[in-house]
């Protein structure tokens, strides 16, 4: 028995699942939000807001490509870590 190299792995997103939650976190948070359509169309600071779904979607159409990056370890976060604890 031979194990598949992990650059051979593909990866298919559940596309059916994805639809159906972000539907239900569009009905629990409708009024969230609207609050939040209605500050980025009022305020011209947060105009970006608009902006930022359409990135995501963007970036979630690539996730294969995202998926088929090998997580490593990097230590460099925990002295960030112990700073913030300290203070």
């Amino acid at each position: 028995m031979t194990a598949a190299p992990d650059t051979m792995r593909t990866s298919q997103l559940p596309w059916g699942k994805i639809a159906w939650f972000g539907l239900l976190i569009v009905a629990c948070y409708a009024q969230i939000l609207s609050a939040l359509v209605r500050q980025w169309s009022r305020d011209p600071d947060m105009g970006h807001g608009f902006f930022v779904p359409v990135i995501a979607v963007y970036r979630l159409a690539d996730a294969d490509q995202l998926l088929a990056i090998q997580p490593r370890p990097n230590w460099w976060g925990w002295p960030w870590l112990w700073l913030a604890e300290s203070n």
